[in-house]
Order: structure tokens, then C-alpha cells, then sequence
């Protein structure tokens, strides 16, 4: 019986893995030049033999292959929910096999968001890889190489599983557009005395300064906070920062990792700890998909989680000041539930997925009190929650078919 039951266990866990997209990429860096090419390798489910790509407008598209490929065209067109110019690939295949491999080439210039003297970034926000059409949060198995000069140093969101001088190899798990890494000359590091949680961080090119030192301790804090109400089937055992050192903006990465893109990032102030909160708890909230209203399941959860911790730091005033700051922007949004991003221009966007989302979650924490509450977090970030059907599915499991009927009329409104 308990040969059995192991058998059908591995047989559960090899489909999953089979089910998983994996992916393959080289990447060559010229940070001198502010110049790369990529080689990037996709096995991925297919449906009716053909596959949409979308790639980012400047870069240039070299060649498509696979060893079922019939053909390909290349094709720019509006995408109006990034408000840009993308180019979109479409493959044909010989067969219609459920799985298809594309190995897809291209080079292009690193943009000045992402490039300094010295450092290039290609993380989430440069949008640096292929990706399938509302997709993008997608949870794939990657191995990534990177070859730079020899003057320079790589990093990602974890340890490089090998390297020789000017060549990297990173493997892991983590949503399509997040595979990423930094080049740069030097690289200066922190790392914490916490024994629980290990936190790194990495700056490019600059010594650490005392703010960097309070950024890793605050991290600390923060997520021995949130293992409590978060992640207490999922906790957080080690985390990563990556600073390039460019005045941009801060990302939560699934893998464990935040970049944090600012020159001057002070955690004593309360706006800097609230995105480092949020960044962080992204660990948790990084499922639904990027353009649907689905959405508000990462950027809501992840603000409403900032909040909190505020709250938990004691620190009352910044938590009522932020929490108004969104129930007022929340009182004049449109109704979430089945909220279509493509038709409303970014501000209101975000009034809807961050604001009212917020203010929804804090009404049903009002209504259901902390213990109950943080048990919905819990088994919520536990399942890997992509949908709002989902999340409501946990709500009503946990609590009652009541409190789903409220919550969806809180969505609803």
C-alpha cells in the first residue's frame, strides 16, 4: 500500500513538472556598448499548432527555430494596456503536439532605465524576454546564462549555480518576465545576522551605506512579521535585494528577490518601509494575471500586507494616513469585479487593482478580525491564488458562504 501510494505521489509530481514551462536562455552583455543579444529556448504547451509571442518592440528579432517549426511572420502592433508598441510573433508548427519547443534569437540596445556607467539591468520592468500573451506571470522552470567581459560580476535573485570568469549560470523557478540578473564591475554586499531569515543584498558599483544596512535589519523584520500572518505554510527562509543603482522604481519578485531601483532609499521614512513591505510580501502575491482585474490579487494584497506591517511597527499615524489615502481614492473608482484595464488610461488603473482593492480587504478584515483573517492570507498565498473565483472559494472554506456572498458584493459595488 505504501508503494502504491509513493508510486502515485512521483506520478503526480513528474505531471506537474511536465506541465511547467521550462526555459533555456543565453545571454550575452556589452555593458560598455549598452548592447546584448539573447538566445532564448521555450518548451511550452501549445494549442490548436500555433504559438503567440510577444517581444519588445526595439530589440531585433535575428531567427526562429525549432525542431517542429513550420514557419513564422513578425508583426508590431498597439498593446494598450502597456500603452506601447510590442512585436508580436506567430509560430506554426508541423504537428499539433501538445508540447512545442522555439528557440528564439535577438539583440538590441540596453535602455537608459536599465544601463549606468558600468551596470546593466535586465530584470522585470525591461521586459528583456519573449513572452506568451497574458502569460507573463506564468511559473516557469529556467536556466539562464550569462556571459559578460571579464571585468565584470553578475548576479540574480539567488546564487549562481556555476561560474568562471565571465560566465554565469543561474537556475530556478520563477514567472516569465521575471528571469533577470545585474552586470556590473563590482558588486558591494550586505548581509544579515538573522538567523531565521538570510537576506542579501547586492549594490552595483557603490559602497553600502547605513541606509543599506537598515534596508537588510527592516527586512528582517518584516518577514518574520509576515511568515506569522502570510506565509506560515510558505515562509520565507532567505531573501535577496539587487540595487543597480538607478532612480527608477521598486519590484517584488516571486523568487525571493525585490529590486529596488532608487539612488537614495531610506527605510526610516514611512513611505520607503511601506514599498518595502509591499515589495517583499510579493513573494506571496504574484499570481493573477498582469492585465485583468485579476490582478488586484498581487497589488492590493501586496499594499494592504505594507499597511499591516505598519501597523505592526506600531506606527498608527502612517498606517490611518496611508489606509485614507485609499479608501478616498477607492470611494470614486470603478466597480473591480470584471474591471477590463485595456479600456482606462494607468491612474485609474491603479485607483482600482491597489486603492479599491485595499479598502476591500480591509473592510473584510474589520469584519472578520485578525485570526480569521490571517487565516484567509495564509491558505490564500499557500495555493498560489491566480484567479478572484479562487481567492473567494478560500474565503467561503474558511469562513462561510455568507461571508463570500458579502465579499463579492464589496466587489461588486
Amino acid at each position: 500500500m505504501l508503494r502504491l501510494l509513493l508510486l502515485c505521489l512521483i506520478q503526480v509530481f513528474s505531471l506537474a513538472c511536465a506541465a511547467r514551462d521550462k526555459a533555456t536562455v543565453e545571454l550575452s552583455i556589452q555593458p560598455e556598448a549598452r548592447t546584448f543579444s539573447a538566445q532564448y529556448t521555450l518548451n511550452t504547451r501549445v494549442t490548436g499548432g500555433k504559438l503567440l509571442l510577444n517581444l519588445n518592440k526595439p530589440y531585433h528579432l535575428t531567427n526562429l527555430t525549432g525542431p517542429n517549426v513550420r514557419n513564422y511572420t513578425s508583426a508590431l502592433f498597439f498593446d494598450s494596456f502597456t500603452g506601447d508598441t510590442l512585436r508580436q510573433i506567430t509560430v506554426e508548427f508541423l504537428t499539433k503536439n501538445p508540447r512545442q519547443q522555439v528557440t528564439v534569437q535577438y539583440n538590441g540596445t540596453i535602455a537608459a532605465r536599465f544601463a549606468a556607467d558600468s551596470m546593466a539591468e535586465f530584470t522585470a520592468h525591461a521586459s528583456w524576454v519573449p513572452t506568451i500573451p497574458n502569460q507573463e506571470y506564468a511559473v516557469v522552470d529556467y536556466r539562464l546564462t550569462v556571459q559578460v567581459p571579464d571585468a565584470y560580476q553578475v548576479v540574480s535573485t539567488r546564487p549562481a549555480r556555476s561560474s568562471t570568469l565571465g560566465r554565469y549560470i543561474f537556475e530556478g523557478r520563477t514567472s516569465t518576465i521575471e528571469i533577470g540578473a545585474l552586470a556590473a564591475r563590482k558588486f558591494f554586499s550586505l548581509t544579515s545576522p538573522t538567523p531565521a531569515t538570510l537576506v542579501n543584498l547586492y549594490k552595483a558599483n557603490r559602497p553600502c551605506t547605513a541606509s543599506d544596512s537598515l534596508l537588510v535589519r527592516n527586512a528582517g523584520k518584516i518577514i518574520a512579521y509576515f511568515n506569522q500572518i502570510i506565509g506560515r505554510k510558505d515562509p520565507i527562509r532567505h531573501f535577496t535585494f539587487l540595487l543597480p543603482g538607478i532612480n527608477r522604481s521598486a519590484s517584488g519578485l516571486l523568487d525571493k528577490a525585490a529590486i529596488i531601483a532608487y539612488t537614495t532609499f531610506d527605510t526610516q521614512d514611512p513611505d520607503d518601509l511601506l514599498i518595502l513591505a509591499h515589495e517583499i510580501s510579493h513573494k506571496w502575491w504574484g499570481y493573477g494575471t498582469w492585465n485583468t482585474y485579476d490582478n488586484w490579487l498581487n497589488e492590493a494584497f501586496a499594499t494592504y500586507s505594507g499597511l499591516l506591517y505598519l501597523q505592526a511597527a506600531s506606527d498608527t499615524v502612517s498606517f490611518q494616513k496611508e489606509l485614507s489615502k485609499r479608501q478616498k481614492s477607492a470611494a470614486t473608482a470603478p466597480i473591480l469585479l470584471g474591471f477590463e484595464p485595456r479600456n482606462y488610461p494607468y491612474p485609474v488603473r491603479r485607483q482600482v487593482l491597489y486603492d479599491k482593492g485595499t479598502a476591500i480587504l480591509f473592510k473584510l478584515h474589520q469584519r472578520l478580525g485578525d485570526e480569521l483573517f490571517f487565516r484567509i492570507l495564509t491558505a490564500t498565498a499557500a495555493a498560489q491564488v491566480a484567479t478572484t473565483d479562487h481567492f473567494l472559494r478560500i474565503v467561503e472554506r474558511e469562513s462561510s458562504l455568507v461571508i463570500r456572498q458579502w465579499l463579492q458584493a464589496q466587489l461588486s459595488q
